[in-house]
This record gives structure tokens, sequence and C-alpha cells, in this order.
């Protein structure tokens, strides 16, 4: 199909999003999408039923599980934290900073073992969710009354971070834009007057519950209180999706020519 002139420069427009940078799908600011390969990784992980550490340590060397997992596919990924503190007396197990059109956000993680019960046999909430919830509501309570300091203390510990390219085991995370990028990128989408935090459990296996106990999860996460309880089910899956929508894309290459042109990323 022939585009008009005008229309080409309408489309043009969708895919460079003007000045915005941050969203030109063109020259797109994304943790790179795990691989079918590592997808089968992830599989052989949970196949052993791993503890939260070796879950960790596959999380950090394989981020684009989270960044698929968290927000939409199109968001600009700008950092991802490893352990970042929460306050004084806690820590998350990951913070990853994204942007859009909806705003700048601080998604906040806390993951638990991949066997671990969600509930006991009576429906009530098992000990280790129970205590996620506690943990994050206790960061919540803390960011309540310091959003905009704690931002601010985010995207600094993020801009000290390595770029990507330069990522090593043992680092506390990696930045996928320069640091000045960051802040401007954080800044113009609403960062620094109106941060907006999510927070996110990963724990258990879909499939190992119950009809009851899917329904109570699906229950919960329609809540509006910005936390949401994903199984890593849900985490491959999200992935997987994005491993297909990058297949298409890449497929695409008329696309990302007419994105390109007033999109450099310096």
């Amino acid at each position: 199909m022939t585009l008009t002139p005008a229309a080409a420069k309408v489309l043009h427009d969708i895919l460079s999003v003007g000045a915005d940078r941050a969203l030109a799908l063109g020259r797109r600011i994304r943790v790179p999408t795990p691989t079918a390969e590592q997808l089968y990784e992830f599989c052989e992980l949970l196949a052993t039923t791993p503890g939260e550490e070796p879950l960790q340590k596959f999380l950090e060397e394989r981020p684009g599980f989270l960044t698929g997992l968290l927000g939409g596919p199109d968001n600009a990924d700008l950092a991802v934290l490893f352990k970042p503190a929460v306050g004084t007396q806690y820590n998350a197990d990951f913070c990853v900073l994204q942007a859009h059109q909806g705003g700048a956000f601080a998604h906040l993680v806390e993951i638990e073992s991949s066997h671990e019960p969600l509930f006991t046999q009576q429906g009530n909430t098992a000990k280790r969710l129970a205590g996620a919830q506690t943990q994050i509501e206790d960061w919540k309570i803390w960011i309540q009354v310091a959003r905009e300091h704690y931002a601010r203390e985010l995207v600094r510990a993020a801009k000290a971070l390595p770029p990507l390219a330069n990522y090593q085991p043992g680092d506390r995370g990696f930045r996928l834009v320069e640091p000045d990028d960051l802040q401007s990128i954080w800044r113009g989408f609403g960062g620094e007057s109106d941060p907006h935090f999510t927070f996110t459990i990963v724990i258990g296996r879909w499939s190992q519950l119950n009809a009851e106990e899917k329904a109570r999860i699906l229950n919960r996460n329609k809540q509006p209180q910005l936390l949401r309880i994903h199984t890593y089910e849900q985490v491959a899956r999200s992935a997987n999706y994005r491993l297909e929508r990058d297949d298409w894309y890449n497929a695409h290459d008329d696309w990302q020519v007419l994105a390109a042109p007033t999109n450099p990323l310096t």
C-alpha cells in the first residue's frame, strides 16, 4: 500500500512521536527481549523448584523478563536497579524505571520462590505471600511521605550505574541511556514533580493453583491499589509476547526507516 505524503507524515509522527525520542519506535530504548533459548533456560530453572537466590540471579542476568512484565510493550526502559533501598529499613529485589505518555514510573518488585504456595488449605494467604504484602505495605507508607525525594534518589542511583553494554555480574544494575538523557527523559514525563510507583510480587506457579486460588489472585489484581501479584508463568508469557512483537517489528524494515531519521539517540 502506498501512502499519500500527508498520511506518510502522520505515520512518521506516530512512530517517532516528534521530539519525544524516548518513545520512538525506530530507536527504541528497551532492555533486549529474552530469546527463545533464554525462555527455555527459564523453563529448565523453574523445573528444579529453585529458591529465591537462583531466581534473583537469573533475572539479573536476563532482565528482559522483568521489563516485559512491567508496564506496556512500548515503554522506554531507562534503568534496572538490583536490591535498591526503600528508605533506611527496606530493600526491594528490583526497581525498573520506565517512561511513557502515562508518566514516569518506578516499578518496585519483590520476588519469592517459584514453588511457594500462595494460600493455605483453609484458603488463607500463605506465610510468604502475606509477608511480601506486609513488606510492600511498609514501602508504600514510607514512600507516601517521601515520594519526590525517593524518586530523585532512584534516578541519582540509576545515573551512576554502568550502561547495559558494560554491565558485569555483581553490578547493582544498569542504565539504558546516558545519565543526562535519563534525567531529561524522567523530567520530561513528569518524574520530578509527579513520579508514579507500582508494586509487584512475583511468586509461585499459576499451574499449581486450583480454581478458587486463581480466582482469588484475579480478584486481588483487580483492586486499585497499585499492587499486582504475578506467578512465574506470567513472567514467561509476557516475555514471549514481547519476543513475538519484536519478531513482527523486525520483519517490517520500512517502519524502522520511517521512524529513524528524526530520532538519533546520542
